[in-house]
């Protein structure tokens, strides 16, 4: 049997299966001590739900190894770290996520950003900071060296660029690199520009790995061609699959169009696809006719028995009532079970989140919001942690109020000290001060004795661990002591203990960092985190898909993105906004990526691709959905203005939502 595999078949033809099995055939081929296979995922999600399918079906007949293309970088750069760093560089690495990346970046290029030679048109400094960041990112993802980006961009999308940016992308590298901090785009052009060309580096990939195989190869950079490539031309086992509905990461790195070109140059043994199609497919190309024809007069027949349905209301506050009041009715009447149902649009944004959770949590409906990423501060256990520490550390009794104690005392105490109690406490025993704020003890206060026996002592509690933790001088162990003291893990929603883990992450983080960078003040360390944390610029990462188990029986309620990198399929599907022009925007796409790709448009046209990017993306909703797809339409946006996106050209020839059943394909 061949052990070159490629794959390439539309969403849910089985493609991961065709991989496992063939991870499985390639390990009943190889002796125990074997080295192990080298197994790529798009996402950490997915790896995790890889790691576990390769358990249950490979088993041990096979060792292996898997990762994520980023995640392979970077740990591929931090093991050969002494080879490429400099000779006055730490001997280890500290990582930089993106949010500490665009704040040092900042720093390093105020001069550049006060005389606007950094400054992109029509730009602010912080977007212009994060615009060269992202293209540092895409160009090592694509091997290409800083000084070749000017040239790049202006051949896809001529446009002026900043003059500076060339130095200034330079400048942040060897300043990086001289104190050892590496960000997801350093790594990459360093594994591009330094790593891979040393004849040394890939004798050890080989080395250290027997073959590797690619799930889902149209999200991956074509960074990782020449890994493949290695591996196929020492006639080892290698392959991939391949989704041509899917390309969800192209315009954040991936090359799609590099890794189908090279799979169709060198051949590879494809297992027989499935035939017939799968979910609602078979309706793309009438959905694909009526968005081309202006009128919909000529395909408006063909929608009269079709899956279809549409849900309209003048103002979008009466359509969000409307889509969870038919989901509540179809659930109590046991035509479907929730985990069933998809809400998906091109943006689900705070208002629309809030109104569909609140109503069909009150009708006993859960709903589970995809990466709902929020502001760490958003957290009201993150803000009592904040207040702890401006307790515990000089300087931040500036930043307090009267609320945020109450608030703190209501946290820390699990609400032993309910809100009314917390706000009298912490209007006569919290004492304001600049350096050292303090809470005084209860006795303090007129009638105390009227806040109860079980306030009190929750409130004793807290003020006595205030005191035995003002002699530990850490800051980071301050906050860890309080998080085991006040919020055991086994009493924390999974929510709450996502947040308390990115806070801790973030704290360990900072105080790394600042060893790197330089000595300074405990107290002035944490009074940078304070505002950093308290400013937004830290979002809480939401906890990994793979955490719900079992299955929660929720709604899932997504973004298009999300929804489509999730790779799940439901019976139900309601499209939100279909009248939002976001549809055709929705996809996350780096400024300038068509400039990094293996193979360029030229020239490039935006309308051309957001049309393109469309039509991939209906095709592969309509492979995900099993029954229904219900279109909700709101006159009016949020905004108050009407709406018209590219997807009204259905509205006028699919039925009012009546929630009958009607046939599939």
């Amino acid at each position: 049997m061949s052990t070159a595999m490629w794959f390439d078949c539309p969403s849910r033809q089985g493609r991961t299966e065709q991989l496992l099995e063939w991870v499985q055939a390639v390990g009943r081929s190889q002796s125990p001590s074997s080295l192990p296979l080298l197994i790529f995922a798009a996402t950490g999600d997915r790896r995790l739900q890889l790691e576990t399918r390769l358990r249950a079906t490979v088993g041990l007949t096979a060792t292996y190894q898997t990762a994520t293309p980023l995640g392979f970088i970077q740990q591929e750069v931090e093991l050969f770290w002494p080879w490429l760093r400099l000779s006055q560089a730490p001997n280890q690495v500290v990582f930089l996520p993106s949010e500490s990346e665009q704040v040092l970046a900042s720093q390093v290029w105020q001069g550049w950003l006060n005389d606007e030679s950094l400054l992109w048109p029509g730009t602010v400094a912080a977007a212009s900071v994060r615009r060269c960041l992202d293209l540092l990112l895409l160009a090592g993802l694509a091997g290409v060296a800083i000084p070749e980006i000017p040239q790049r961009l202006q051949a896809v999308l001529p446009a002026s660029l900043p003059p500076a940016i060339v130095p200034a992308l330079q400048t942040w590298v060897d300043w990086c690199l001289a104190r050892g901090l590496l960000s997801y785009g350093l790594a990459a052009l360093l594994y591009s520009q330094d790593l891979w060309p040393l004849a040394t580096y890939r004798d050890r990939l080989s080395q250290r790995f027997s073959g590797c195989y690619g799930d889902d190869v149209d999200e991956y950079p074509a960074l990782l061609l020449p890994v493949f490539q290695q591996f196929q031309a020492a006639g080892w086992p290698w392959g991939g699959t391949f989704n041509p509905l899917g390309r969800c990461r192209e315009g954040q790195g991936a090359d799609p169009e590099a890794w189908q070109a090279w799979a169709s140059a060198i051949g590879g043994e494809s297992p027989v696809r499935r035939s017939g199609s799968v979910g609602l497919s078979c309706w793309q190309p009438a959905l694909q006719a009526s968005l081309e024809t202006a009128d919909g007069l000529d395909t408006a027949a063909v929608w009269s028995e079709s899956p279809f349905s549409s849900l309209q209301t003048v103002s979008r506050g009466q359509l969000l009532r409307q889509v969870a009041e038919t989901i509540a009715q179809a659930v109590e009447n046991g035509v479907i079970q929730p985990q069933e149902i998809a809400i998906v649009g091109p943006g689900i944004d705070a208002i629309a989140r809030y109104t569909l959770i609140q109503i069909l949590e009150k009708r006993g409906i859960a709903v589970r919001p995809l990466a709902e990423q929020r502001r760490l501060p958003s957290s009201a256990l993150v803000r009592s942690l904040l207040t702890l520490l401006a307790f515990l550390q000089p300087g931040l009794g500036l930043h307090l109020r009267r609320e945020a104690v109450a608030e703190m005392l209501t946290t820390l105490s699990d609400g032993t000290i309910d809100a009314v109690r917390a706000g009298l406490m912490a209007d006569v025993l919290y004492l304001p001060q600049r350096e050292q704020p303090q809470l005084l003890p209860v006795t303090a206060a007129p009638r105390w004795d009227r806040f109860g026996d079980e306030a009190i002592r929750a409130y004793e509690s807290i003020l006595d661990w205030i005191h035995q933790a003002q002699t530990e001088p850490s800051a980071l162990g301050q906050l860890e002591a309080a998080a085991q003291q006040f919020l055991p893990r086994d009493r924390l929603s999974l929510a709450d203990t996502a947040h308390l883990r990115r806070l801790l992450e973030v704290a360990d983080h900072h105080w790394q960092l600042q060893a790197v960078l330089g000595t300074a003040p405990e107290a002035a360390i944490a009074g940078r985190f304070y505002s950093l944390v308290m400013d937004g610029t830290f979002a809480a990462d939401p906890f990994p898909e793979s955490q719900w188990q079992p299955p929660i029986p929720a709604v899932t309620l997504a973004t298009l993105y999300q929804y489509r990198m999730l790779q799940a399929q439901h019976r139900w599907q309601f499209w939100l906004d279909i009248g939002s022009p976001l549809w055709e925007r929705d996809q996350p796409a780096y400024y300038g990526y068509a400039a990094f790709l293996r193979h360029p448009p030229h020239p490039f046209d935006p309308v051309e691709a957001a049309q393109t990017r469309l039509l991939r993306c209906l095709a592969d909703l309509l492979a995900r959905a099993g029954d229904r797809i219900i279109l909700c339409h709101s006159d009016l946006a949020v905004s108050g203005q009407e709406q018209a996106g590219p997807l009204l050209a259905l509205l006028n020839q699919v039925p009012q939502e009546a929630l009958a059943g009607k046939a599939g394909c």
